[in-house]
C-alpha cells in the first residue's frame, strides 16, 4: 500500500466537505482550517485502519472525528470565554508593598532577640516545644521537671515574645 497516495485520495475525496462542515460550525475560515488539519492528521495516524473500510465507512469515520473535534473546540471556546469573563470581574491583585518584606524581617529579628533574652529554662523549653515538636510530657521527662512546670515556662516564654512583638507593632501603647 502506498500510504501517501491513499492519504491523498482520502484528502481529495473529503476535504471540501470537511472544510464546509467546519466553516459552518467553527465560525470562520481560520478555526475551520485548524480543525480540518486536526482531522486529516488523525486520518494519517489511522490510515491503515481506514484503508480497510469501505468508502461510506471511511466518510463516516472522518465526519465522526470532525464532529468530535468540533464539539471539543466549542467547549474549549466557551470555557475560555467564561473564564475570561469571570477573571474580568475579579479585582486586580496587587503585589505586596516592598515594606512587607522589611517588616517581616524586622519582626523575625525582634522575636530572635526576645528569645535570646529569655531565661535559659524558658528558652530551652520553648526550643524543645517549637523545634523539637515535643509534648509537654515529653519535655518534662527530658528535663526532669513536672509537666505543669513545662507548661508554665512555655506560657511565660510566649508572653514575653508577644510583648516584644506588641512593642514593635504598637510602639505607643503601654504594656
Amino acid at each position: 500500500m502506498d500510504s501517501e497516495a491513499e492519504f491523498r485520495r482520502l484528502y481529495q475525496a473529503h476535504h471540501v466537505a470537511v472544510h464546509a462542515y467546519f466553516t459552518g460550525r467553527a465560525g470562520g475560515p481560520q478555526p475551520a482550517a485548524d480543525l480540518m488539519q486536526d482531522v486529516f492528521l488523525r486520518v494519517w495516524q489511522h490510515l491503515e485502519e481506514l484503508t480497510d473500510l469501505p468508502a461510506d465507512r471511511q466518510r463516516a469515520w472522518i465526519f465522526t472525528v470532525a464532529r468530535n473535534l468540533s464539539v471539543d473546540a466549542y467547549r474549549n471556546q466557551h470555557t475560555r470565554a467564561a473564564t475570561e469573563q469571570a477573571l474580568a470581574h475579579e479585582p486586580a491583585r496587587l503585589p505586596p508593598p516592598a515594606s512587607t518584606a522589611v517588616i517581616a524581617a524586622e519582626r523575625v529579628a525582634i522575636v530572635g532577640e526576645a528569645i535570646r533574652r529569655l531565661p535559659e529554662q524558658q528558652r530551652v523549653t520553648l526550643a524543645l516545644a517549637a523545634a523539637g515538636t515535643m509534648t509537654s510530657a515529653e519535655i518534662a521527662a527530658a528535663l526532669g521537671v513536672p509537666a505543669g512546670t513545662v507548661r508554665y515556662r512555655l506560657s511565660l516564654a510566649r508572653r514575653s515574645l508577644a510583648e516584644a512583638l506588641g512593642h514593635y507593632d504598637d510602639p505607643g501603647e503601654e504594656r
